[in-house]
């Protein structure tokens, strides 16, 4: 049943009441009848319920717009009065950009650059979720992936803007109360407008967050903070994953920084946490080869308290194994051994926080086990313990040569 034929019914059910002990009373000419004891006591019991509240964030962080409740029905719903109506106006001038119904609870979220608002609400037994831009004033009501309504409570804390590398910022939902009110899921949603006509379209994806082990403060502060590693679900049978983000956070649930990694090459990533002259550090690490061509490459770097990076050391090298083709560009073993021995050292000092590389995830252990990038050798090509790491890259192209018949 729609949300308004249930207020609709409450709202009859009462005045069916109050109008069945009024039946049948002659009433005298030009006198209003006198209420009757069910109907006074009715206004009475409004007149001391107080309004259903609106929660969360009413102003927008701009200050530009403003939502707010007007008015008082004439319904009594689980101990409250709902309101009139529900509206946006601009501060500026007072105008009504949007408005709906009241209702038995509502609560509000901002964006925090002011381009959308979350309003959650619902009544006694349901609750949704609409999501509405503020540049056309056109909304999108939130489903779960399958396309089916909320089917439980929210929980208080039932929102959260979060910004994401992939696509700016996100809203992420929290259905359920948890503990013996219901299991607790999270749900991702992507809110789009179309350009043209302004019409408000989304998506929503299954997110499932975890805590990872150790202590670390990347802003150097004094405080560690919290490293959380998200999975982003796709909505087939067996959820599989869409992608994966790192996410770094203050104690309080403030973002600091955040990186989003996938298992398609294009979005290959691996991140460390580093520990260099006695100070904690971030390392992304990306050694990217596509046919042939390679481009290996390091950041290291600390966190500023607004999250952002600050450098401490990078480097990277460009080098292709297509010996003999006419697009060679050059393989200089000791430039290539200069790199890796250099960013071999930082892992030796790393752990394992993400990666995807090869298409695989793995989360965890010493970054000194993190050997993908010299797959130059196999059971052809062997890797001499008794040599460096030069003379073995001088090897390799040598071998490389030889099987390609390249003098």
């Amino acid at each position: 049943m729609k949300k308004q034929q249930i207020y609709g019914l409450l709202a009859l059910v009462l005045i069916t009441a109050a109008a069945a002990a009024a039946a049948g009373r002659p009433q005298a000419p030009d006198q209003c009848p006198a209420p009757s004891g069910e109907e006074a006591a009715y206004v009475e019991l409004l007149s001391a319920t107080p309004l259903a509240e609106l929660e969360g964030e009413t102003l927008s962080p701009n200050g530009r717009f403003q939502v707010r409740t007007l008015g008082a029905s004439d319904i009594y719903v689980s101990g409250v009065r709902v309101p009139e109506r529900l509206q946006i106006v601009d501060t500026r001038t007072g105008e009504v950009k949007w408005e709906d119904q009241g209702y038995v609870w509502q609560s509000v979220l901002w964006s925090p650059v002011n381009d959308f608002v979350a309003l959650a609400y619902g009544g006694r037994t349901w609750q949704a979720v609409t999501v509405i831009s503020t540049a056309y004033w056109t909304s999108w009501d939130f489903t779960l992936p399958d396309g089916s309504p909320i089917p439980a409570f929210l929980p208080e804390d039932w929102g959260r803007w979060r910004y994401s590398s992939l696509m700016d910022y996100t809203l992420e939902v929290t259905v359920g109360r948890g503990g013996d009110a219901g299991e607790q899921h999270t749900y991702r949603c992507s809110v789009f407008a179309d350009a043209q006509t302004g019409e408000l379209s989304g998506s929503t994806l299954e997110q499932t967050t975890e805590r990872l082990p150790g202590d670390y403060d990347f802003d150097h502060d004094g405080e560690a903070e919290i490293v959380e590693l998200v999975t982003v679900l796709t909505p087939e049978t067996p959820y599989f994953p869409a992608w994966y983000e790192l996410r770094v956070t203050r104690p309080d649930g403030t973002a600091l920084w955040t990186q989003d990694a996938a298992l398609a090459h294009v979005g290959w990533a691996s991140i460390f946490a580093c520990r260099e002259n006695g100070e904690d550090y971030l390392l992304c690490y990306d050694p990217v080869m596509y046919q042939g061509c390679a481009t290996y490459s390091y950041r290291l770097f600390s966190l500023d308290t607004a999250g952002q990076e600050v450098l401490l050391r990078e480097n990277s090298v460009d080098f292709d194994i297509n010996f003999g083709s006419e697009f060679h560009e050059g393989f200089d073993p000791s430039t290539i051994a200069a790199f890796l021995e250099e960013v071999h050292g930082y892992l030796d000092n790393s752990t394992l926080l993400l990666t995807t590389e090869g298409g695989a995830f793995r989360t965890g252990g010493s970054g000194g086990e993190f050997r993908e990038n010299t797959d130059f050798w196999g059971d052809d090509c062997l890797y001499d313990e008794n040599q460096s790491l030069e003379e073995n890259l001088r090897n390799y192209e040598t071998w490389s040569k030889e099987i390609r018949g390249i003098a």
